[in-house]
């Protein structure tokens, strides 16, 4: 009993000087910081973010259901909302499996887990602090679909605002409860991914049998309590407060080793986000995953299919793609989540054009965003070669035709994303002829403006330290620039289901798919003014630069003979 009772006091001493330790470096760091000017920017930034928000959703215009289709939301929505909170508990539950969720500063890592404190100790406050985060971020995310909710689906504003946003606050730190569990129970890589896809298919099997009996479709159950209160969906928010109890009372175990590597990556991650460098991002965001290329391809190509006119008399002339077969063993190297992610981007895009065409307007934007992160992916055979400049010293060719040659087995792969967008539309639909014939029109604008928006975000790479194009404009026009290096990518990937948006107010006289068909032209136009800047950028840079060089010296003065006066 003493010695209990003296492990327990050296504990307590120990949670009080680690509290006054980070209280003194957090003093260290906010020393020159107005608390109320954040506060007021924060205040302001508010106020501006729920107005415009406010603004834009009813702008839509999208018009209210009425009582069957209310009757049917209420009924089927559980398992929806559900399946897409079973996608993100699976996510953590990977994550955990990984060494995640939990992110420590590398001093931490070094000094304190190193130290005679116990671990649980050290890591119940990160871990509070990053459960308090992910809880705000998830309500403020579920008061948003709230809103959308609310501007479609009978009942007031405050009980969609207010379940929204419990949904959103519980649904995250589950999640992160979960991964901390398990990362803290070194369940190890395979066992993450299994239980990940375990709760993931038990959400899909609610969804498809309309029954409810996963935590993440109780939860869902919540998200519908303005329609339709049930008791059921208290289930959830217990298991919620049971799954982040559990990570807590686990967060000790933890591995140094992988604490100390997501530290490490973390930093680089939010030093590339704060240089707007986004294929940094993406190359990190991989290691932090542990998403490794393949030793062994999944398929070769052979030769013939590289050099499929090298044949006959004329062979000596004979025209070669080396470029391509090049670019389909990289992607035949990609690991298998990668194609997994990219097919659930898919469905994902394909399930949010059935709601737009239905009628909500807002989901637009994330199937537009859904091909984009998809491209990220595809475009891995064009990415690479921008990631080594000291490459194109040894070809022959401009850059601008090398890089466009290397978009086409993206554009077949992210092909193959849409077609699963347009089965997914298909079974959304319960087989609708029209689904598959308008999904049909949409899949290849919206797979060209996926790979379209990823190319400039590739192509475009890191922002200069120092552009003399951007010394030249005022600062106005700078800070417009930086921010379309931000919004134009994704806006490209976005104009892809601009068809879906047209079929669903035809002209007199023209169907649905033949509205969508009428739109196809401008997207791809789009595409091909994406493709004029990739071929041509290096060629307009360089004549910028020879064009500022001769004005520079144009207005230098003239030099004074020796000797003059």
């Amino acid at each position: 009993m003493a010695a209990i009772a003296e492990e327990t006091s050296f504990d307590q001493a120990s949670a009080i000087t680690l509290a006054d330790l980070r209280r003194a470096r957090r003093r260290r760091r906010t020393e020159d910081f107005d608390v109320a000017e954040a506060v007021y920017r924060v205040y302001i930034t508010a106020v501006v973010l729920g107005i415009a928000v406010w603004v834009l959703s009813g702008v839509v215009g999208d018009q209210r259901l009425g009582a069957a289709t209310a009757a049917k939301a209420a009924s089927r929505g559980p398992q929806v909302v559900g399946a897409v909170i079973g996608l993100g508990f699976a996510v953590g539950l990977r994550s955990g499996g990984r060494g995640g969720p939990l992110v420590i500063e590398a001093a931490d890592v070094r000094h304190v887990l190193l130290s005679p404190v116990a671990r649980a100790v050290a890591l119940r406050r990160p871990a509070l602090r990053q459960l308090r985060f992910g809880a705000a971020a998830g309500a403020g995310a579920g008061a948003l679909a709230g809103l959308l909710a609310y501007r479609r689906l009978p009942g007031g504003f405050p009980a969609w605002l207010a379940c929204g946003a419990l949904v959103g606050g519980l649904a995250v730190p589950t999640g992160l409860g979960l991964a901390m569990m398990v990362s803290g129970r070194r369940v190890g890589r395979i066992g993450g991914a299994a239980l990940g896809a375990a709760v993931a298919a038990w959400s899909a099997v609610d969804l498809a049998a309309h029954t409810t009996t996963s935590p993440a479709t109780f939860l869902g159950d919540v998200a519908l309590w303005p329609l339709k209160f049930r008791l059921v969906g208290l289930a959830g928010v217990a298991v919620g407060a049971v799954a982040m109890s559990a990570g807590l009372a686990s967060v000790a175990g933890v591995s140094i080793e992988a604490a100390e590597r997501r530290a490490s990556l973390v930093g680089q991650i939010r030093f590339a986000a704060t240089l707007r460098d986004l294929r940094t991002v993406v190359v990190l965001r991989r290691q932090l995953s542990q998403e490794q290329p393949r030793q062994t391809p999944w398929f070769r190509v052979p030769r013939s299919l590289a050099y499929p006119l090298q044949r006959g008399p004329a062979a000596g002339q004979a025209r070669r793609f080396p470029v391509w077969r090049r670019g389909w063993h990289g992607i035949a190297r990609f690991p298998g989540v990668r194609f997994l992610r990219m097919a659930v981007l898919g469905a994902v895009a394909g399930a949010c054009s059935v709601a737009v065409y239905r009628g909500t307007t807002p989901l637009f934007l994330v199937a537009g965003g859904a091909m984009y992160v998809a491209g990220l992916d595809a475009i891995e055979p064009m990415a690479q070669e921008v990631d080594h400049p000291d490459r194109w010293e040894s070809y022959t060719g401009e850059r601008g035709i090398l890089l466009l040659r290397q978009a086409g087995p993206s554009i077949v792969v992210m092909v193959a994303v849409a077609v699963v967008g347009v089965a997914t539309a298909v079974a959304v639909t319960g087989g609708a002829a029209l689904a598959w014939k308008i999904g049909l029109v949409v899949a290849l604008p919206a797979a060209l403006a996926g790979v379209g928006g990823a190319t400039i975000s590739v192509v475009q790479g890191a922002p200069a330290a120092f552009s003399s194009t951007d010394a030249m404009l005022p600062p106005e026009a700078a800070g417009a620039r930086a921010i379309a290096r931000i919004v134009v990518p994704p806006a490209v990937a976005v104009i892809g289901f601009v068809p879906v948006l047209v079929a669903r107010h035809p002209s007199k006289g023209i169907s649905s798919v033949g509205a969508a068909a009428g739109v196809v032209a401008p997207v791809l136009l789009v595409v091909a003014l994406v493709g004029l800047w990739v071929r041509y950028r290096d060629a307009a840079r360089a004549w910028f630069k020879a064009a500022m060089e001769e004005a520079n010296t144009a207005r230098k003065p003239p030099a004074r003979p020796a000797g003059g006066h």
